[in-house]
């Protein structure tokens, strides 16, 4: 059975299909992931392949079939396009870093409309030249691993319950959590958790803003959620993003 549907949606990746043609990967907020095809979309000419582009927020008109593993794109209208991020190579490395985030560990068909909505913030707010592109993937990461089920909690201490505070030395097990100093010894230490890496993660899993006066701290956040997701999520490798641009 198909049915006609109209639907807002991210688009998270494009690529060449025969001659002419593009197969996208889109987000959306009632069908998940999901690809499209845009007959062409190759051509010039063709307004639908030019508005069906690597992180523009649209609505389309699609024919929706069950049976189809991809599916047939009618219109499309652009709804937001992040014009100032794409100008800026910092910005796009971040961006690109999101899409392939949802990609690679979203299945499809499985809509979550908390996870489409904080994209279509995040990049409206990678847009505004005003924002630090890296402090906002870091909000996102934390986000996101909490919305597909592996928040990582850091307000207590994982085997005994006792209260983390800045005063303590802290310890990070990947397969336990956060540790205090009493416990550490029942579990092998996986992670260096310094204090100031544990207040920079506290800081950006929440609303407080700080001044990083050492940006490499920001750094050390984005390895730790890199290897936080792959000791949980086997096919998880890294985000090659990061280390294109």
């Amino acid at each position: 059975m198909s049915e006609l549907l109209k639907t807002e949606a991210v688009v998270l990746r494009k690529l060449d299909y025969g001659d002419t043609s593009k197969i996208a990967t889109l987000y959306s907020d009632e069908l998940g992931k999901f690809a499209v095809i845009i007959k062409g979309g190759r051509t010039a000419k063709t307004k639908v392949g030019m508005i069906v582009d690597p992180l523009n927020i649209i609505q389309i008109v699609l024919y929706k079939k069950d049976t189809r593993e991809i599916q047939i794109v009618t219109q499309a209208d652009l709804v937001f396009s992040p014009n100032v991020l794409k100008d800026d190579l910092e910005r796009i490395k971040y961006a690109s870093a999101i899409a392939e985030l949802v990609f690679n560990l979203i299945p499809e068909h499985e809509a979550n409309l908390k996870i489409f909505r904080g994209i279509k913030k995040i990049l409206m707010l990678l847009n505004d030249k005003n924002e630090n592109p890296k402090i906002l993937f870091i909000k996102f990461f934390l986000f996101f691993v909490k919305e597909i089920g592996y928040e990582i909690q850091l307000s207590s201490c994982a085997s005994c319950g006792k209260e983390l505070s800045k005063d303590m030395a802290l310890f990070y097990s990947y397969n336990k959590g956060a540790l205090c100093p009493e416990c550490q010894g029942n579990y092998a230490v996986t992670a260096d958790l310094s204090q100031e890496l544990f207040q920079t993660l506290i800081c950006l899993n929440g609303k407080q803003n700080r001044n990083f006066g050492d940006m490499k701290i920001l750094d050390k956040a984005i390895y730790f959620l890199e290897k936080y997701l792959s000791y949980h999520i086997e096919e998880f490798k890294g985000i090659k993003s990061l280390h294109i641009y």
